[in-house]
């Protein structure tokens, strides 16, 4: 008879199939007191079960009707050994698959295979043959795993997270259909998959370059990764988005439309809260790579990420290594402030002919260059005058915020601008009606303000 204790280890004086059902049994009760203690409403909760279920599906035996293939094949041995069962076997991945149809053996072989995986990235050679030689429809089998109702959160992650490494290191057995569909799925509301879980199959996904610009454009794929909290968000799903981030962060240019000043913000806000030190070398790594691009560097400058940097440098790390990372970094963004405080930028801007917004527009380049606007006979500013005729809607607008911070700063402003019949323009811009100058309006609209403060100022040195 089974005994009724349920820790208690069932033993060979048992009937193999009561042994089985004691198994199940044992293991599903496990798992879902694991999800119960440990489920969506505890801070770092679907983490903590996935460990936890792990653990005891690590102590447990292997179920009776996993693929033969695998019988006899330790859950805990090295990739080495596991791969070596997989090996030459043409069915065996198919067959383990198959096999995921019982939760029990789900749970057994999808933890083999992603421990596998993790531990030896040559294993994906498997797969590769699997999909190439032996025509494994290993898309169809995992995507009915995690899709398959009343699938528990272990599985279903676990199903996805495979499923998506597969994509990400062989991506050329697989179609941007395929990719969409697996995406829709994971994001589906009410899914089997927990919000780590989703995560860690989209940042398996854009591992993959020849989809990486096509996921990042799909529903979701960005707000998932750029709106996560710094201040609440558990270390590794806060780790995942940076890991997403620091992927971005090697396509060329212009390749993908990412949204700086958002990016920028996240790894401030990071440096600011988190205090992981992976999390924090990362976000370091991320700036690092982003500080060559122009878009990049000028929102850096201008979102005061330098002080954030700096203030790394006060913090107990325990990895003296990191403290060289943090100096660093601090350099090269004050390297960039400098340039970016350069009036000559400024100048090489206005001879374009097009203007847009930046750190050289900002209050504090205004403070500390607005003197500069006296070389070659305010040449900048007769050029800033010219541009208000400019058949860009932005380059407009900014030359009308320029002209009134001029005109603010600057002792003669009202002087030199008078010089140029720029008040007559910014009051024509005023009344523009075009749907595309509402920026351009408020702009000549604040302008036109401060011209006329000016002038209200003045009178104060009339005579009486």
């Amino acid at each position: 008879q089974v005994p009724a204790t349920r820790g208690l280890r069932p033993q060979t004086i048992f009937r193999p199939q009561l042994v089985t059902l004691f198994q199940r049994a044992a293991m599903a009760a496990d798992a879902s007191s694991l999800v119960a203690r440990y489920g969506a409403a505890s801070g770092e909760p679907t983490h903590s079960a996935a460990e936890l279920i792990r653990s005891e599906i690590l102590r447990s035996h292997a179920p009776n009707n996993i693929p033969a293939a695998l019988k006899g094949v330790e859950i805990g041995a090295p990739a080495l050994t596991k791969k070596a069962a997989f090996e030459g076997q043409g069915g065996a991945l198919a067959a383990s698959f198959d096999a995921c149809q019982d939760a029990g053996a789900a749970r057994w072989v999808l933890t083999l295979i992603c421990d596998m995986l993790r531990e030896d990235s040559s294993c994906f050679s498997l797969f590769e043959e699997a999909l190439g030689k032996h025509q494994v429809k290993v898309y169809e089998k995992l995507l009915a795993v995690v899709t398959r109702q009343g699938t528990e959160q272990y599985v279903a992650d676990k199903a996805a997270w495979l499923l998506s490494s597969v994509i990400g290191n062989a991506p050329r057995f697989f179609t941007e259909a395929e990719v969409r569909g697996l995406v829709e799925t994971l994001q589906k509301q009410g899914g089997a998959c927990s919000e780590l879980g989703v995560l860690d199959a989209l940042v398996n996904l854009l591992k993959a370059d020849s989809f990486r610009a096509l996921l990042w454009k799909l529903p979701g794929v960005s707000e998932t990764v750029t709106t996560v909290s710094a201040q609440n968000a558990p270390p590794p799903y806060l780790y995942k988005c940076i890991f997403a981030m620091w992927l971005l962060s090697f396509e060329a240019e212009g390749a993908l439309n990412l949204q700086e000043d958002i990016l920028v913000k996240k790894l401030r806000d990071v440096l600011v809260h988190s205090r992981v030190e992976k999390v924090i070398r990362l976000s370091l790594t991320v700036l690092k790579n982003l500080l060559g691009r122009t878009a990049f560097a000028e929102q850096v400058v201008e979102l005061g990420v330098l002080e954030a940097v700096q203030q790394l440098e006060y913090e107990k790390w325990r990895d003296s290594e990191l403290y060289e990372d943090i100096r660093d970094l601090a350099c090269q963004i004050s390297a960039r402030v400098a340039d970016m405080s350069n009036f000559d930028r400024y100048e090489r801007e206005l001879k374009e002919g097009q203007l847009k917004w930046g750190f050289i527009h900002s209050s504090k380049f205004w403070a500390d260059n607005i003197l500069k606007f006296e070389q070659s006979e305010y040449k900048a500013v007769k050029m800033l005058a010219a541009l208000l005729h400019s058949s860009d809607p932005t380059t407009i607008a900014v030359a009308c915020h320029d002209i009134g911070e001029f005109v603010a700063g600057h002792p003669l402003g009202k002087k030199q601008i008078a010089k140029f019949q720029v008040k007559d323009r910014v009051m024509e811009l005023m009344g523009s009606t075009s749907a595309e100058h509402r920026e351009v309006r408020r702009e000549a609209l604040l302008c036109c303000q401060k011209i006329m403060l000016n002038k209200w100022q003045d009178m104060d040195n009339f005579p009486q």
